[in-house]
């Protein structure tokens, strides 16, 4: 076969894919270029949000209700939106706090680019002080959680009582997505993805896919347009800590709640007996966990996981497991 008379057509076909995919991108980079964050705090901040300046991060924030100081830090990929129902529910019982943690939200990225728990435990320990908290609960979920814990490791005398969510850390975590390494230049790939793509992206940790409205995406999608999030996000995802988390869940000495989605697809149930097992510090270990849910239990699950919440944070604990073991 003379192969002469088929190169000019693979020749056109290469020219025309990759003419196609520069337009694509050309054309994704000015749709869905980065949103001014003054855009964004109009239409999402909604009543009473403000902000302060902690060590260059402009965490922005809200307080609302009144009783015990409470706590609340979101899930990854989410912002302190995701917390509106429980602070429905929950204003008239407690003074609730809430914020967008760094590459999420209204906040941004960090100027010193460290997206490490123990920086997140140290900007919510900025926004307390700011606040002049002594003591406060914290509520964590998921990445949030994280945060908490470390937080009450490093803080114990700050902390009345702690509440866990779908926790990250235990080993042989099955989220592959974590567990890949990811290249320095990825976070340009960011850029490139359609709106479209989210959707499913966020229905696959959840069970019940319709909670997963078209307005979710498209505010999931904006938030993650804001001025410098994607980087930020991506380096978030670089700087993953996969150490152990043992020595930490030791130094907890507050009483802990561990909530949990038994159908949780990214971190199995069986992690709630393994956070019990190695808070060996902490005079009370509760848990709950919820048939048929997922990994977003304040989306999936808001009223009940919100009213368990408040009956825990409201209970006066006898101080005793080792009266129970």
């Amino acid at each position: 076969m003379d192969w002469r008379f088929i190169t000019v057509p693979i020749k056109i076909v290469l020219t025309l894919l990759l003419s196609i995919i520069l337009i694509y991108c050309a054309w994704v980079l000015i749709a869905f270029r980065d949103i001014p964050v003054e855009n964004l705090e109009r239409k999402y901040g909604g009543n009473n949000l403000q902000q302060v300046n902690i060590d260059g991060v402009n965490l922005r924030y809200k307080v609302e209700g009144s009783g015990p100081v409470v706590v609340l830090i979101h899930s990854h990929f989410y912002t302190m939106r995701q917390w509106q129902p429980w602070v429905d529910v929950l204003k008239d019982r407690f003074t609730l706090v809430r914020y967008d943690l760094t590459s999420h939200g209204l906040t941004g990225p960090d100027p010193k680019n460290d997206y490490s728990r123990a920086r997140g435990a140290e900007l919510l320990d900025g926004l307390i002080n700011h606040l002049n908290i002594d003591k406060a609960s914290i509520v964590g979920s998921s990445t949030g959680a994280g945060i908490a814990y470390y937080y009450a490791a490093e803080y114990p005398d700050k902390i009345n009582k702690l509440v866990l969510i779908n926790a990250p850390g235990m080993p042989k975590v099955s989220n592959k997505y974590m567990q890949r390494e990811l290249p320095d230049w990825g976070g340009v790939l960011l850029y490139l993805l359609p709106e479209s793509l989210f959707k499913p992206f966020l229905q696959a940790p959840v069970i019940d896919k319709k909670l997963i409205t078209d307005s979710s995406v498209e505010e999931f999608h904006e938030m993650y347009r804001r001025d410098g999030n994607r980087m930020a996000e991506y380096q978030r995802l670089l700087q993953w800590d996969k150490s152990d988390i043992s020595p930490l869940l030791n130094k907890i000495t507050s009483q802990t709640l561990v909530m949990w989605g038994e159908d949780n697809p990214q971190l199995p149930v069986d992690h709630v007996q393994l956070f019990v097992e190695k808070l060996t510090n902490a005079p009370q270990v509760q848990q709950i966990i919820y048939p048929n849910i997922g990994h977003v239990i304040p989306l999936e699950l808001p009223i009940r996981s919100a009213k368990d919440t408040a009956e825990f944070l409201e209970t006066e604990h006898k101080l005793a497991r080792e009266e129970s073991e």
